[in-house]
């Protein structure tokens, strides 16, 4: 007769099995819909319409094309269609969602702590992957992450902040999001103010129009891409300046006239316009002064996140931790050759990947490195 104890084991060990299989390939789908959000919310496309499409000949994805990790396999990293060559990056989100969610299952199995964070692990790979290659984190990533923070401290204090009731785990988390938003803030303000602008020379002349608001800065080697001022000038001691080799403001000649452009003004030669009724300006020059920001603003927000989700420890555990990351990253990408001095990193995929580390080992590593307990 079996004995009953090892049929338990069994049994326990094949169900473990089992779910974990579910929860990776879950976590896979789930990933093949964050590319489709990797790719198209920088370039404010709809998510939802139209369905999968190859990016190079538009042709819409059969269903076995679609399947997650295989397809990219099968097909061997190109289009079914035309060939064209269909990036890794599809297959590392797949991998990396599906790897996560599984260690968070199999770290806090059935609980609400598995659902926010295989949230915050997927809105965070997003980020992470859309600020790699565009230099910007979502609204719906950093602010959607701040609320869904709050909600799951609100709805289960004692498991998101060890609250013993909902008021407790909502002021917990506000001060979390408090002490993120704000601390980095401080810091980005701080670096502005010490590193806010530098001159950029240019062998050939860099041409720059200014037209309803909106600035395009074409220097021949780049696509260039048009913004918004108000979003390249976030503050108000932000500036673009230059004296113009050539060009022009409204019909008015502006050939060796210094060009001034802030968040609210448009100043050439001794002339002012408000930003919002200034002329169309073209202009073109060799040396432009440009503001630089130690950090984004969506950095602040991410790290904000990161406080309403899981407590001001983790934003201080963060902070320290993408600090040292960047910086041993960026010096062996320097020493290597792979990246410039003085060009911009991002440093979003650090903080994602310092959030990462806290949700598996950030408490454990902070009560052994003060010896205190955290909460």
């Amino acid at each position: 007769m079996a004995d009953p104890a090892a049929v338990l084991a069994t049994d326990a060990h094949n169900a473990l099995v089992f779910w974990s299989v579910v929860v990776f390939v879950l976590g896979a789908v789930v990933g093949s819909f964050l590319n489709v959000c990797i790719h198209r919310m920088p370039r404010s496309l709809s998510i939802v319409r139209p369905a999968s499409h190859c990016p190079q000949c538009g042709k819409p994805l059969r269903w076995y094309h679609n399947i997650p990790l295989l397809s990219w396999l099968a097909l061997r990293g190109r289009c079914a269609f035309c060939g064209a060559a269909i990036s890794p990056v599809y297959f590392i989100v797949e991998l990396l969602n599906a790897g996560l969610w599984l260690a968070l299952w199999l770290k806090f199995g059935l609980s609400p702590q598995l659902g926010a964070y295989a949230l915050v692990v997927s809105l965070f790979l997003v980020g992470m992957f859309v600020d790699l290659e565009h230099y910007i984190l979502p609204d719906e990533v950093t602010l959607g992450g701040t609320v869904a923070g709050v909600i799951f401290c609100v709805v289960f204090p004692q498991q998101m902040q060890n609250a013993s009731d909902w008021t407790t785990g909502l002021w917990q988390s506000v001060v979390g999001l408090a002490a993120g938003g704000g601390g980095l803030y401080a810091v980005r303000w701080f670096g502005n103010l010490l590193f806010g602008r530098k001159v950029h020379e240019f062998e050939k002349a860099v041409s720059l129009v200014l037209d309803k608001g909106r600035v395009r800065l074409d220097d021949g080697e780049e696509p260039a891409e048009e913004e918004d001022v108000k979003e390249v000038l976030t503050s108000r001691r932000d500036r673009v300046e230059f004296q113009a080799d050539s060009g022009q403001v409204g019909s008015q000649n502006i050939a060796g006239l210094t060009v001034r452009i802030t968040a609210s003004e448009l100043t050439v030669g001794g002339q002012q316009w408000p930003l919002r009724d200034a002329p169309r300006l073209e202009a073109t020059a060799h040396q432009i002064e440009l503001p630089r920001e130690a950090m984004g603003l969506g950095d602040v927000k991410l790290m904000m996140a990161i406080g309403a989700f899981f407590g001001w420890a983790s934003v201080l555990f963060s902070l320290i931790l993408s600090s040292l990351l960047g910086s041993i990253v960026g010096l062996l990408l320097i020493a290597f050759r792979a990246h410039q001095w003085g060009r911009p990193i991002p440093y979003g995929p650090y903080i994602v990947a310092a959030s990462f580390v806290w949700i598996f080992f950030g408490t454990e590593l902070t009560r052994w490195c003060l010896n205190v307990p955290i909460r």
